[in-house]
């Protein structure tokens, strides 16, 4: 009888760009660009703006701007497209009052000891990076402390780190606008008690790390949300039974900055 063998070398090559994988290639990419702030908090977007200005599929496009509303990054507004999650008071509350809860697990981590040594070799390259002033080391820096916290959300309830994860690139999101619309930079996180915390399994030590950086991240939030650059007014909500603060861009917000609409409830 024959037998299909997919891994066979006469199996012809899946196709790289079948429907699918356009479509997870498409969610990837709208949601780096919401992450990043390539597409600015509080913007609408149609669906053929996107899929163009991406190099995207219109079905791709539609099916990638759906799975991004689930994750509430993209919300569907009627006739007039796609609108990107604002950035607000109360969701930088949120997202931090999350962060403190769950951050608590990373106490469970179960680590290697490869896992422990690529820890001490993350912290080791931090701490050239941490003086340095240049964009490419900051961002660089950024990316070896998230390396550390994946590496110990890895080792943890799956649950609670796929959590982690998207709370982290929420505060991620976060860092990136505010740093981008004012001149707030949020300071290094201390990788050498972080990581020495988590070699160790010392679980007071890593909750004290944790609270120093969320409490860190409360001041860059607050004072960022001090320095923006726009004038705020109040309008009437939907409804109107309530009001809500908008903050409207100056005219004279400076060319170095990008002005996207905040609005803060």
């Amino acid at each position: 009888m024959f037998m299909f063998d997919p891994h066979s070398p006469f199996t012809p090559a899946p196709d790289p760009l079948l429907p699918r994988q356009k479509s997870d290639l498409a969610e990837e990419r709208l949601r780096l660009a919401v992450l990043h702030c390539q597409l600015p908090p509080g913007t609408t977007e149609t669906e053929a703006d996107l899929a163009d200005r991406f190099g995207l599929g219109r079905a791709a496009t539609r099916s990638a701007l759906a799975k991004l509303s689930t994750q509430g990054l993209m919300l569907a507004i009627p006739r007039l497209g796609w609108r990107v999650l604002p950035m607000t008071g109360a969701h930088i509350g949120q997202v931090l009052h999350a962060i403190a809860f769950a951050e608590g697990a990373l106490a469970d981590a179960d680590l290697t000891s490869r896992d422990k040594d690529r820890l001490q070799e993350l912290a080791a390259i931090a701490a050239t990076l941490r003086d340095r002033a240049e964009p490419a080391a900051r961002d660089s820096l950024r990316s070896y402390e998230r390396m550390a916290r994946d590496l110990a959300a890895d080792r943890i309830n799956p649950l609670i780190g796929q959590l982690l994860s998207t709370l982290w690139d929420n505060a991620d999101r976060i860092r990136r606008f505010l740093e981008m619309t004012t001149g707030a930079r949020l300071p290094a996180t201390d990788m050498a008690g972080l990581c020495d915390a988590l070699i160790r399994g010392d679980a007071d030590a890593l909750a004290r790390a944790c609270r120093a950086d969320q409490q860190a991240f409360r001041d860059f939030a607050a004072d960022g949300l001090m320095q923006t650059r726009n004038e705020l007014e109040l309008t009437p909500a939907p409804g109107g039974t309530k009001t809500a603060m908008t903050a409207f861009s100056r005219p004279d917000a400076g060319k170095d900055a990008p002005t996207p609409t905040v609005r803060i409830k």
